[in-house]
């Protein structure tokens, strides 16, 4: 299947594999579809297809990706925060200096936002990629936020998650698309150490 798919992600979701083998962990969970979605603004059916090794199922033109990234990222926040659509069409007229009506347009992906209005628009989510996260094919976007997410897992080397997981015979380890830093990880790889170094002690009642 992979071989349909660009080296870059191909090669990442090889190592993915292996490391989610590894550590005996949930694929469905650790790849999941909704998080990265969310993440990407991506269309679920786009990251199925991608992940299936199906690049031709998420082609599209790029007029079409970008409304479309726009209008997905606009109702993932829409959905995640709970503001009202008129209050966030307001705040993106203000910041681009156009109607509110027009805002609207391209905030569901009826009208093709201009370079200016797309920068904007990226700083106005807060999108680290800047115009790319609304132009970049498909692929690239996935390969990016999936070595990511291998980082979180460890990449090459063995994360904090991972050997816990792999130390206690973890069967299954959820992220659940959740982006954690080698620093967080870290601090919750301590806690369930206590924890599950706890549950192995013998019970004192017990012993009595």
């Amino acid at each position: 299947m992979s071989e349909n798919l660009p080296d870059p992600l191909s090669n990442t979701l090889a190592l993915l594999d292996e490391r989610i083998a590894d550590a005996r962990l949930d694929r469905a969970e650790v790849l999941d579809v909704r998080g990265l979605s969310a993440r990407t603004a991506l269309t679920e059916g786009e990251i199925q297809a991608l992940l299936a090794g199906d690049a031709q199922a998420a082609a599209d033109d790029i007029e079409g990706r970008i409304r479309r990234r726009v209008r997905t990222l606009h109702e993932t926040r829409l959905a995640a925060n709970g503001r009202k659509r008129a209050e966030v069409c307001k705040e993106v007229a203000d910041a681009l200096s156009i109607s509110p009506e027009w805002a609207r347009q391209l905030l569901l992906g009826k009208k093709m936002p201009n370079v200016p209005d797309l920068t904007a628009l990226a700083a106005y989510f807060g999108v680290e990629q800047g115009t790319g996260f609304f132009t970049d094919p498909a692929p690239i976007v996935l390969n990016r936020e999936l070595r990511r997410l291998l980082t979180e897992l460890g990449g090459a080397e063995e994360g904090p998650l991972v050997r816990l997981a792999t130390r206690h015979g973890v069967v299954t380890l959820a992220l659940r698309g959740r982006r954690l830093t080698p620093r967080k990880q870290e601090a919750l790889a301590v806690m369930l150490e206590g924890l599950l170094s706890g549950a192995e002690e013998p019970d004192e009642e017990s012993e009595r």
